[in-house]
């Protein structure tokens, strides 16, 4: 028994060293995002990408700073009031006024600052860009339409022509190619179950449900490759559900328009039923 006791104040001790642990963990990943950019998100690759980026940071600071706070809070009264020589350890619930006060005005900053703020502004990005959705008859819109399944994605534009559903439409699977700085335009449904279509270089994804049509829309900024993604589990083979998006100059998406019109024309058969799954624009 007086072992036991000879040991409880060391195991205090190393118990409030142990709540430094989070902290070290906390400010050790923040240290990794800002020297790699490989553990960040990455850069955005499309005109209104800033604000999710910006987003992304912001309530990544003001969790970390809240979480840091509440350390410091459990930390004081653990280092305080933890058995010592010379101090009996004291604790009580919490049920007095003043630890009632204290909890109230730290739940309303807590919600005023992180809640309502990042709310605000997530609406105000919603409204000015994600739902913003372009003017389908303006000819800068290029428009898509994609059909889902298990476990690709069909893309089909409409070619020079403009118009879905005729000889001349390019459609492709797991990969779609744009112009560079013009609004893309999706039209998108699934053939079996919900999938969700994921540009994270875009900072763009939305749910494609069967027996609907979803839109959404981006502008790239940047030509180059990069990632196609489904992000919502469809199936065992949900990983496998990727493909590639290709951001090209204009000059050099204009050449490669018109060659794949005219091998989409060359390759049409009236017969194929499988490939008419073209459905009339919804604005």
């Amino acid at each position: 028994m007086s072992m036991l006791k000879a040991t409880l104040p060391s195991l205090a001790f190393l118990r409030s060293r142990w709540l430094g642990c989070p902290l070290a963990l906390m400010l050790t990943s923040t240290w990794a995002l800002a020297q790699d950019k490989r553990w960040g998100p990455g850069e955005a690759a499309s005109d209104y990408g800033y604000r999710f980026h910006d987003l992304f940071w912001l309530i990544t600071i003001l969790v970390s700073v809240a979480f840091a706070l509440v350390v410091i809070l459990l930390a004081i009264p653990v280092l305080r009031d933890r058995e010592r020589p010379g101090h009996r350890a004291s604790f009580d619930h919490g049920k007095s006024l003043h630890d009632k006060r204290l909890t109230a005005v730290i739940s309303i900053v807590i919600f005023i600052i992180l809640d309502a703020w990042v709310l605000v502004i997530a609406m105000q990005d919603l409204r000015e860009a994600h739902w913003a959705l372009p003017d389908a008859e303006d000819p800068q819109t290029y428009r898509v339409e994609v059909l889902a399944q298990q476990w690709a994605w069909n893309f089909r534009a409409p070619g020079v022509d403009g118009e879905f559903g005729t000889a001349d439409d390019i459609i492709t699977i797991n990969e779609l190619v744009v112009p560079k700085d013009r609004p893309v335009s999706f039209n998108m449904s699934s053939k079996d179950v919900i999938h969700a279509l994921f540009l994270p270089e875009m900072r763009m994804k939305m749910d494609v449900n069967p027996g609907s049509i979803n839109k959404t829309w981006f502008r790239p900024i940047t030509a180059g490759d990069f990632t196609i993604l489904c992000a919502e589990l469809c199936g065992f083979a949900h990983y496998q559900m990727s493909g590639k998006l290709r951001v090209l100059e204009q000059g050099l998406f204009n050449e490669w328009e018109a060659e794949a019109s005219k091998l989409a024309s060359t390759a049409f058969d009236a017969d194929d039923t499988e490939a008419q799954w073209a459905w009339d624009w919804e604005k």
